[in-house]
């Protein structure tokens, strides 16, 4: 727990710890509604995110208020979605055998990245296309989010480059913000994960031990950060907080410290992401495509 309060200027706590992630996550006073954006740097931060995760006016889901209209109706509908899909993509259809491949490292050559971001953008479009220009697109909204490198974001900003691929990715799964996230932003914990799986696959002393759920589990990557704002006066930790105080959820720091798998997803809690079923099966899938391959 770390809590930066300088009046006027900042007043951020970074949460660390997994019982204190899950406190917050169940808070009703602890939301993303965003109110008002002061001491400066808190506005300046909150400012730079709403900006790169929202698109013509609207935010992408992950950054919707807890009673924003539809948000829940939404949300639900896609995690309703997403599990009726899990069961299919578990069982290691065709569709994976490119990342299955590159698991095996049989396509050296191919870029992991657009093969991952094919099989997520089919979930919104059955035409989504994968190419290196979407990827080049998903790095450009991901690196915006990064915190540092001032300039670049001001002249990505300026020049509208930002602008440009949340648009192209918009325009590729029918506008469904939900879809651009999936393709731009948590894409990048699931190539991560499948660049883990690889170096399981590949270490022969590794891969005869792990069944597909196990090598899923093992390939499991939390977003780094989640951004909350208190709404009311509170306590966490021990540190206390005022109404406005920006938390910085780090999840993956969380996890792994804990290896608590429900840090992940934020399972049943309000913020929960819809594919907490959908893509431990996605890796499970594309182990068991792998493996059987050769016979494992």
């Amino acid at each position: 727990m770390e809590h930066k309060h300088i009046p006027g200027l900042v007043d951020v706590i970074k949460v660390d710890q997994p019982a204190d992630i899950l406190r917050i996550a169940h808070d009703g006073s602890i939301d993303r509604a965003f109110g008002p954006r002061k001491p400066l740097l808190n506005g300046l931060l909150v400012r730079r995110i709403l900006r790169v995760l929202s698109h013509h006016g609207h935010r992408f889901p992950t950054m919707r208020a807890r009673e924003a209209t539809g948000r829940e109706r939404q949300q639900d509908a896609l995690w309703q979605k997403l599990n009726a899909a899990a069961p299919d993509i578990r069982a290691a259809p065709d569709s994976l055998e490119p990342l299955a491949a590159w698991v095996r490292n049989t396509n050296a050559n191919a870029e992991v990245g657009p093969l991952v971001q094919q099989v997520i953008g089919r979930i919104f479009s059955p035409t989504f296309e994968a190419s290196g220009a979407t990827w080049a697109a998903a790095q450009v909204i991901a690196a915006s989010l990064a915190p540092g490198n001032t300039l670049r974001n001001l002249k990505w900003r300026i020049t509208g480059k930002v602008t440009r691929a949340k648009a192209m990715l918009a325009s590729m799964v029918g506008g469904d913000l939900a879809g651009v996230h999936g393709v731009s932003v948590a894409i990048h914990n699931v190539v991560k994960g499948v660049h883990q799986m690889r170096s399981l696959y590949l270490d022969p002393s590794v891969r005869p031990t792990l069944t597909p759920e196990m090598a899923g589990r093992r390939c499991l990557y939390a977003p780094a950060m989640v951004l909350r704002q208190a709404t009311s006066d509170g306590t966490v930790g021990g540190c206390t907080y005022a109404s406005g105080t920006l938390l910085l959820l780090e999840l993956e720091k969380a996890r792994q410290a804990s290896g608590d798998e429900s840090i992940i997803f934020l399972a049943d809690t309000w913020s929960r992401c819809p594919a907490e079923q959908w893509v431990p099966a996605m890796l499970e899938g594309i182990w068991r495509r792998a493996t059987n391959a050769d016979g494992h």
